[in-house]
């Protein structure tokens, strides 16, 4: 699994994402886990960013799920927001 975060801000460039909360999870190993964790500007902005549920990111396919604040906080914690 590889994608930066500039690569997540640009896939989710309309909706309004704040750049400092995009979060990369790693597995205890180091590797990525292929999952991430993206805050927006408001939960509006939020709840249309899943428009892009099950669409690509150039050839990956993205599934989307929400989250909360604390699921957010949680993993800024484990990966010392890497």
């Amino acid at each position: 699994f590889s994608a930066t975060r500039q690569e997540i801000l640009e896939f989710f460039q309309d909706f309004e994402p704040l750049e400092d909360s995009v979060c990369l999870t790693c597995r205890s190993d180091g590797r990525a886990t292929g999952e991430a964790y993206v805050a927006f500007n408001s939960p509006d902005d939020a709840k249309k960013a899943m428009s892009l549920h099950r669409s690509t990111m150039g050839t990956r396919y993205i599934e989307l799920f929400i989250s909360n604040k604390d699921e957010h906080a949680r993993a800024m914690a484990r990966t010392n927001n890497r």
